[in-house]
């Protein structure tokens, strides 16, 4: 049965065009698409915890210190214990990573401009309010239980995916 609306099938097609967006285009540098998400989210949220980092990023913890190691081994980041608490860990970027976070930052905009590419100022924003409440029903899903079937769509549902 062919369903006129793909949302979950366009939504992964997106994100795997996005990897290898930035996979190629970040070849020349210390990083791809997986560390590129970690080491932004480190340098905006200088000293984060790992434990904070795995939060903020919905990511399980193994794949943040899976992915964290990599970047410490490459020079791009480093950790401190904190003062208080010894397991905790905070995550800073290291002066070597600036020139490879600038490059990321250039091709989130170039990424950014390919996508919303042919659509108006209204359509561009329309759609980043559209996934952030996607994104916010996944979350609230996920993490809050299932809930009364009924209240899932208010679409029909036979053009659900």
């Amino acid at each position: 049965m062919k369903h006129k609306y793909q949302t979950s099938r366009l939504i992964s097609i997106l994100y795997r065009q996005g990897c290898r967006f930035f996979d190629r285009e970040l070849s020349g540098t210390m990083v791809g698409y997986g560390q590129q998400l970690f080491l932004i989210l480190i340098y905006e949220n200088q000293g984060i915890s790992v434990l904070d980092l795995a939060k903020t990023g919905q990511f399980d913890k193994g794949t943040v210190t899976k992915a964290i190691q990599k970047l410490e081994e490459q020079g791009l980041i480093r950790w401190e214990p904190d003062a208080k608490d010894r397991r905790i860990h905070h995550v800073f970027t290291t002066e070597e990573a600036e020139p490879i976070i600038e490059e990321v930052y250039r091709k989130r905009h170039k990424w950014n401009s390919i996508l919303v590419r042919n659509m108006s100022k209204e359509e561009a924003a329309a759609v980043d309010k559209l996934l952030l409440r996607m994104t916010e029903n996944a979350f609230d899903y996920i993490n809050h239980g299932n809930q009364d079937e009924s209240t899932l769509t208010s679409a029909d549902e036979s053009d659900i995916l």
